[in-house]
């Protein structure tokens, strides 16, 4: 899986919604200022992962930490498409990084930056059920 670092400020934080018994999800739109024109770009947020945006607001400055995620699908009418998402895994507050996480309510305690011992095994380990 492709990792990705988008650094913007956030435009919508959704609200969790259920899916299912078993599957959460939220949505984030990060305004990313870059280029000729501001690009938005949605976000997911599964499971535990949700959590993660507690605390933070429209107008926020954060670096977020996603993974690419591709998927083909094949309709009744037998054409096949393909989607791809970004799976939200980290977020943190951007710009005043030396404030000592006193900001907003206090309550988040942002992640360390990911390290090469983040990376997933090489070869086939794969323990994924898809």
């Amino acid at each position: 899986m492709a990792q990705v670092t988008i650094t913007g400020s956030i435009k919508v934080v959704g609200k969790t919604q259920q899916v299912s018994e078993k599957f959460s999800k939220r949505e984030l739109v990060v305004t990313e200022q870059g280029g000729q024109y501001p690009q938005l770009i949605p976000v997911e947020f599964k499971q535990d992962k949700t959590g993660l945006l507690d605390g933070f607001k429209p107008g926020d400055e954060v670096t977020v930490t996603c993974f690419v995620n591709g998927r083909e699908w094949t309709g009744k009418d037998g054409v096949t498409k393909y989607f791809l998402s970004l799976a939200g895994n980290r977020i943190e507050r951007s710009g005043s990084a030396s404030g000592g996480g006193t900001s907003g309510n206090g309550s988040y305690q942002a992640p360390p930056p990911p390290t090469a011992a983040d990376a997933p095994p090489a070869g086939d380990e794969d323990d994924l059920p898809f």
